[in-house]
C-alpha cells in the first residue's frame, strides 16, 4: 500500500510539474507574440503602398471605405499554409463578391514569381502580394506568422490574431461580418 502511495504521488508531481512547464512556456510564447507586435487595436493602420502581382501599385489608403481583411504567411510555415485553405473557403469565397471588402494576403519574404507558382499550385483565388524584404510586414509585427490584421472602413484596426485555431478563426469571420453588416 505504501508502494502504491509513493507511486501515485510521483506520478501527481510528474503530472503538476509538467502542466506548470508547459502553462509558464505558453504565457512566455504569448508574452514574446505581444513584445514583438508593433501595433494595437484602435490604431490607424501604418502607411505602406504594394505591388500586386499584376505589377499594380497601390497603397493602402486606396482601401478606405472597404473592410479589409490582411494575413501575412509563408511557404515554409505549416501553420499558415494550414490556415489559407480555410481563408480562400470560409472568408473569400464568401465575401469576395462583397465590393466593400478587401483580402490581401501577403507572402512574407517572397517574390512575385515564388507567389505566382504558389497560387498555380495550389488554386488559391485570392489576392497575394509578395514582401520579399518584409518592409510591410515589419510596420506590424517583428515576428511570428501567421498574423492577421482586419480593418474598418476608417482604415483603423479592430482584430488581430497570430497563428491558428478553430476558435480564433470563428472569432476573424465573426468581425468581417459583424464589419460588413454596419
Amino acid at each position: 500500500m505504501k508502494k502504491i502511495t509513493v507511486l501515485l504521488s510521483i506520478v501527481f508531481i510528474s503530472l503538476y510539474s509538467c502542466n506548470f512547464k508547459e502553462r509558464k512556456a505558453e504565457k512566455e510564447a504569448q508574452e514574446d507574440i505581444k513584445k514583438s507586435t508593433l501595433i494595437e487595436i484602435g490604431q490607424q493602420v501604418p502607411e505602406f503602398s504594394y505591388v500586386t502581382l499584376q505589377n499594380d501599385t497601390l497603397h493602402i489608403n486606396d482601401l478606405k471605405g472597404k473592410v479589409v481583411f490582411m494575413n501575412f504567411f509563408a511557404t515554409s510555415c505549416p501553420i499558415c499554409i494550414k490556415e489559407l485553405p480555410f481563408v480562400e473557403k470560409d472568408i473569400w469565397v464568401t465575401h469576395k463578391e462583397n465590393e466593400n471588402f478587401e483580402l490581401i494576403v501577403f507572402g512574407r519574404e517572397h517574390i512575385a514569381d515564388e507567389m505566382i507558382a504558389f497560387k498555380e499550385k495550389t488554386g488559391y483565388t485570392f489576392n497575394i502580394v509578395p514582401d520579399p524584404e518584409r518592409k510591410i510586414y515589419s510596420l506590424f509585427a517583428e515576428k511570428y506568422i501567421p498574423r492577421n490584421i482586419v480593418l474598418d472602413r476608417e482604415g483603423k484596426i479592430i482584430y488581430q490574431a497570430t497563428g491558428f485555431d478553430d476558435e480564433e478563426f470563428a472569432k476573424l469571420k465573426e468581425v468581417i461580418q459583424t464589419e460588413l453588416s454596419k
